[in-house]
């Protein structure tokens, strides 16, 4: 009906309630695409109560949260109803009406007197014992003298409009809500106590206010909610960081959270911190902050140490806050949280003394040198042992430059050897003794390529010791494998026979590098004169930076219990055990 002043006033006023129920509709529905309203119903849960299986109840929770977004005010005081209206360029007189009282909108805590009549019903006001009129709620007379709190419109004509959702207050609910009223003074906006309220109902449960039908607004919002889904990983740990207390329990969780870090929890991290950040929900902002920036701090480790697929992860990251924020899935100051972690966050542990990265970077070219005299050319398995002889003591003589304080103040790498194979080979008997030779860890794992690949951690300059040393075995591998194909041991067999032949030899191959790599480590050991066991407190400080990269490692066996060429596997043996190393190579 066009309001034009000759309709009765009753049906005026029903022409203004659904003019404010469709800008409302109109203002919610951007909200809601931003999933900001099931956040805070998330943040409100989590912890506390399970996701209510009534779908009536999902949408009176929904309701609370959307009312919430829209009338909290920002930290300029305006809210979004404000920046709403402030866009909206009504047409008719009638919009105007309405825009003028859903910017009136005020939280007020009431008990129900009675019904008027099927279209009115009678309010008091509890704070300043105004006697209201609200219009077509569709409440029961059954609700007569219960107290609770409704978001209402005020009309021209006195009577009141309802677009918040209904349940009633019992006495424990009732108390606090007027903690909030000040003597002498209204509610006004009352989002504190509207806050405290929703956050209170949803989590310790209400009682639904007895109603004649559904009400008007719930019907949009019935199809514009998806049922609640339970909470991520990421909100479980917040949760349980905001109950755990205890040093040592928060070392554990640390060490979970660590274990949890990627790309996608870092964003889910970051997504609810902005939340948090907005809704001023203090204990959730701390709790998503630690795991934002352990998270930040991990993934940087990870990628540090060449970890499969952590190249450049945290400009990533940034770049899928990015495009949550441009579809309206994250708050916009989600970006501004990311960089502001990333700034403050410093990887680097103290600095070493300028005579220490001296020594350090001397001997890392000294390495780097007698790679290009090996690798490039290709080597033979006496060649790779005497190469292995000179690392021994190059990296002996570096430790005696070094005392516990740089050790520990030194910086840890991660170094990746790459096999270009999907399948194990004898060679990889290699990796975890060239590992322990150098005072590193050593673990596999798969790039996305299905390609295996070796990382070596460890302090910079025995990690580049286990690469070079690794990629040297290799080499050798390949040289005394063509030397054996030449060998009457290979020629007199035939077909399968050589291919395992062939297999047992790099076996025995591997048992001999092995055998002299260990010999080699126990002369280095015993030639030690530092004073203290430096390999202990290596062994301390790699230990200490491999947990801070949060990788879950699981160990498998690759025992055979297939018989093989015994005298191809002497050969392989041989070839390693009967050789001593010499030191003929000098850089």
């Amino acid at each position: 009906m066009p309001y034009d002043g000759s309709a009765p006033e009753i049906e005026l006023d029903f022409d203004i309630l659904e003019a404010v129920g469709r800008l409302y509709e109109s203002l919610s529905e951007g909200l809601r695409r931003t999933g900001a309203p099931m956040t805070i119903v998330r943040r409100w849960l989590l912890g506390h109560a399970e996701v209510p299986d009534d779908v009536e109840d999902q949408i009176t929770l929904m309701a609370m949260a959307l009312d919430l977004e829209v009338f909290t005010p920002s930290p300029s005081g305006r809210t979004a109803v404000d920046r709403y209206l402030a866009t909206l360029r009504p047409e008719t007189q009638l919009e105007r009406r309405a825009a003028s009282a859903l910017g009136a909108a005020q939280f007020r805590l009431v008990r129900v007197v009675e019904l008027g009549d099927p279209d009115l019903v009678r309010l008091t006001d509890l704070v300043t014992q105004e006697d209201l009129v609200l219009l077509n709620s569709r409440i029961s007379p059954f609700a007569a003298g219960a107290a609770t709190a409704m978001r209402l419109c005020p009309l021209e004509s006195g009577r009141q409009v309802l677009i918040s959702p209904l349940f009633l207050l019992d006495e424990t609910m009732l108390a606090a809500a007027m903690a909030f009223v000040r003597p002498g003074k209204r509610l006004g906006n009352g989002h504190r106590c509207a806050a405290s309220l929703y956050r209170d109902a949803a989590r310790h449960g209400f009682i639904p206010m007895p109603k004649l039908d559904r009400d008007s607004f719930a019907e949009p919002i019935v199809e514009a909610y998806e049922p609640l889904r339970e909470p991520t990983e990421i909100e479980h740990l917040a949760n349980r960081w905001v109950l755990t207390g205890g040093v040592e329990d928060r070392v554990r969780l640390t060490t979970e959270i660590r274990g949890a870090a990627s790309l996608d929890n870092l964003v889910d991290a970051i997504g609810c911190l902005a939340d948090a950040t907005a809704t001023g929900q203090r204990e959730l902002v701390e709790a998503f902050t630690a795991i934002a920036e352990i998270h930040v701090e991990t993934l940087a480790r990870r990628a540090d140490a060449g970890v499969d697929g952590h190249d450049g992860i945290l400009d990533r990251a940034a770049e899928d806050v990015a495009g949550h924020i441009t579809a309206g899935r994250m708050h916009s100051r989600a970006a501004d949280l990311f960089h502001r972690i990333r700034a403050r966050l410093s990887l680097a542990h103290p600095a070493s003394g300028s005579a220490d990265r001296a020594a350090l970077d001397k001997l890392i070219q000294r390495i780097m040198a007698l790679r290009a005299k090996t690798i490039g050319q290709g080597c033979t398995e006496p060649e790779a042992l005497s190469a292995a002889a000179k690392v021994a003591e190059l990296l002996e003589r570096h430790d005696l430059t070094l005392d516990e304080v740089s050790v520990r103040n030194a910086d840890c790498a991660g170094a990746a050897v790459e096999t270009g194979r999907r399948r194990r080979a004898p060679v990889d008997d290699c990796v975890q003794p060239v590992a322990t030779f150098c005072d590193c860890k050593a673990w596999s794992e798969e790039t996305d390529a299905g390609a295996l690949r070796y990382i070596f951690f460890g302090l910079k300059a025995d990690v580049e010791a286990a690469r070079f040393l690794q990629e040297l075995i290799e080499k050798a591998f390949h040289t005394e494998t063509e030397g054996f194909r030449l060998s009457e041991t290979y020629l007199a067999r035939r077909g399968g026979e050589r291919r395992a032949a062939t297999h047992a030899f790099q076996l025995g191959l591997g048992r001999g590098i092995i055998q002299k790599l260990r010999a080699l480590k126990d002369a280095r050991l015993a030639s030690a004169s530092t004073g203290f066991d430096l390999v202990e407190v290596k062994h301390g400080v790699v230990d200490d930076e491999v947990e801070k990269l949060g990788l879950r490692f699981t160990t498998k066996t690759h025992s055979s219990h297939r018989l093989v060429d015994g005298d191809a596997y002497d050969a392989g043996q041989a070839a390693g055990a009967l050789f001593e190393p010499h030191r003929s190579l000098s850089v």
